[in-house]
């Protein structure tokens, strides 16, 4: 009986040890965090996954996006694997904030990871640069980007915007107070099945920094604004 007693006090002090041992490595590597500039630059929309976000043009057609999930978390960095095999290393922790959203009427044919069919909003701290972009499936651009991981995939960068002054946007009886332009100056059309069976015909994008996409024109004079979900 006393034998087992002090096998099960060891069996406790090595768990606390080991928790600490854990607790110790964990602060030896940096943690970027979104600071308050950052924070600016966040879409402060609550998506919620399964909610249906609907864009309407002129006449009266709909697409509707399907909100996949909404994530804000701490990841870690790794540094790239040895060609024999070997697992990359811990380098740093970042904060990243992911939105996912499907376009209902844009069926993927692909489960896997990199998918170009989806809506993404992409927002790191990767290695204490903040890095933003979003992937739109109708795009007419054709671009295969991604940060920090495959899945994490953007066809359009934010850098060159998030400094340059906001506009005021009235939409459907909804204001949007920092939006800019982004404009692909390319009238094209084209039909790359990685992005889904609709054509990537748009060549105009109204982006609002707290919430996203709120409009988005194509080659054809379409103008596809959102129905602000109340």
């Amino acid at each position: 009986m006393r034998n087992l007693l002090r096998l099960l006090v060891c069996c406790i002090v090595i768990f606390i040890f080991s928790g600490c041992e854990i607790d110790h490595n964990e602060e030896t590597y940096p943690y970027y965090k979104f600071e308050s500039e950052d924070d600016t630059l966040l879409i402060k929309y609550n998506y919620i996954p399964n909610q249906i976000i609907t864009y309407k043009n002129q006449f009266n057609k709909k697409l509707n996006f399907r909100v996949i999930s909404n994530i804000t978390e701490k990841r870690g960095s790794y540094s790239r694997g040895t060609f024999s095999g070997g697992g990359g290393l811990l380098v740093n922790y970042y904060d990243s904030k992911i939105i996912r959203l499907e376009i209902i009427e844009n069926p993927s044919n692909t489960s896997n990871s990199g998918d170009y069919s989806k809506v993404n909003y992409v927002f790191s701290k990767n290695k204490s640069v903040f890095v933003n972009g979003f992937n739109f499936p109708m795009w007419n651009i054709t671009s295969f980007y991604s940060i920090n991981e495959l899945q994490d995939n953007v066809n359009v960068y934010l850098s060159d915007f998030n400094e340059i002054p906001k506009t005021e946007m009235s939409i459907n009886n909804h204001v949007f107070k920092a939006v800019v332009v982004i404009d692909s100056n390319s009238d094209e059309s084209l039909n790359n099945s990685s992005f889904g069976p609709l054509l990537q015909n748009v060549n105009k994008i109204f982006y609002d920094y707290d919430f996203g996409i709120v409009q988005f024109n194509d080659v054809d004079g379409n103008e596809w604004k959102v129905i602000y979900p109340e």
